[in-house]
């Protein structure tokens, strides 16, 4: 791994005092990647291999082997600081921060501090402030409505046009993220009460509620599935056979990509759909807690920064303003320009 260069020194623990190596079950790093998602403990696991290599000026980069207990607060209140000037983004740099904390909360749990106030001030770490510009984008009705025409006019594979234009129909009529789309199961489905249940991040679980057209669309991928116990979604072959084997989340990437390029659309990512959703519920003028209890989402302000209508707006406004530039004149200003470079070129020739 290389070490960026940094102008802002950063006080490092001494790791040469540090206890010998625990085991497993008395890692901290261990303790708080098992309370998390598989999706989490990828992406935290990540993280905190990130801070062992810096606390440890690159001796150390698998978050298992590091002494997380050494730490103190002269060496976590720089972190941020020098995340930054070698780099990192603000946004990231919190998620980092809230891998410091956790990890530290449980270091703590397990007795290795022998100073409560050690930790505390070591854990008392603040997140950034940052004001990012939204991401990705929204996806117009029409544009929805041309992937699941596109997926339904499959003639080469019309059993897999139905599983996709379902799919795309579930993604964003239940705001699902790739994840919890691929966890579903048929039990999870209750097509009498229109509804679904969604397995979410942290292992919380909710209920959505279906539109009609969408509870169409997982009807017709069911009398081809089958009701067989087992994931919702399942792998079909190229031949049309239905296979009873769980989809993973990069699959969705893939078939969406796959229907956006045959769709003739803008590039999307899956969680454009769910940010899709998520505006039209807010347009709609369903209120905020309720779209945030529909998405999944822990605190209303994480939906609130799901909204692009305000971006919307923004468009609208610039349309009303006169513009200076007229495009008649800087037609004739080129065409001025264009006659005066051809008496040039027909003097030198001269």
């Amino acid at each position: 791994m290389h070490k960026p260069q940094s102008i802002y020194a950063l006080n490092l623990p001494d790791l040469e005092a540090a206890p010998p190596q625990r085991s497993e079950a008395e890692s901290p790093a261990q303790a708080y990647l098992n309370s998390l998602s598989p999706a989490g403990r990828r992406t935290q696991h990540t993280a905190l291999n990130n801070l062992a290599y810096i606390f440890s000026d690159g001796k150390i980069s698998e978050a298992l082997d590091f002494p997380w207990e050494v730490l103190r607060y002269e060496h976590t209140n720089g972190l941020a600081a020098y995340m930054v000037d070698i780099g990192y983004a603000k946004s990231t740099v919190n998620k980092h921060l809230v891998a410091l904390r956790r990890v530290l909360a449980e270091a703590y749990q397990l007795g290795l501090y022998t100073d409560h106030n050690d930790y505390y001030r070591a854990a008392n770490v603040k997140s950034l402030r940052t004001a990012p510009l939204p991401r990705g984008r929204t996806l117009k009705l029409e544009e929805l409505r041309r992937l699941t025409h596109t997926c339904l006019q499959d003639a080469h594979n019309p059993t897999l046009g139905v599983r996709d234009a379902a799919i795309i129909t579930v993604l964003y009529a239940a705001a699902l993220r790739r994840q919890e789309i691929v966890d579903l199961n048929l039990a999870d489905v209750d097509l009498k009460e229109s509804k679904l249940r969604i397995l979410g991040k942290g292992s919380k679980r909710r209920q959505v509620y279906l539109q009609p057209d969408a509870v169409a669309a997982l009807e017709a991928w069911l009398g081809l599935r089958g009701r067989r116990i087992g994931p919702l979604f399942t792998r079909v072959t190229k031949s049309g056979k239905v296979l009873l084997r769980r989809l993973t989340p990069q699959a969705i990437y893939y078939l969406l990509k796959k229907r956006q390029q045959e769709a003739g659309l803008d590039d999307f990512t899956p969680h454009d759909v769910r940010r899709t959703a998520i505006t039209d519920l807010l347009s709609a003028q369903v209120d905020v807690l309720t779209v945030s209890a529909i998405a999944g989402h822990a605190s209303a302000d994480t939906t609130r920064r799901y909204d692009r209508r305000s971006e919307e707006s923004k468009k609208a406004a610039a349309l009303k303003l006169a513009s200076p530039f007229s495009p008649e004149e800087a037609k004739s200003a080129d065409a001025s320009l264009n006659s005066a470079s051809e008496a040039d070129e027909s003097d030198q020739v001269q």
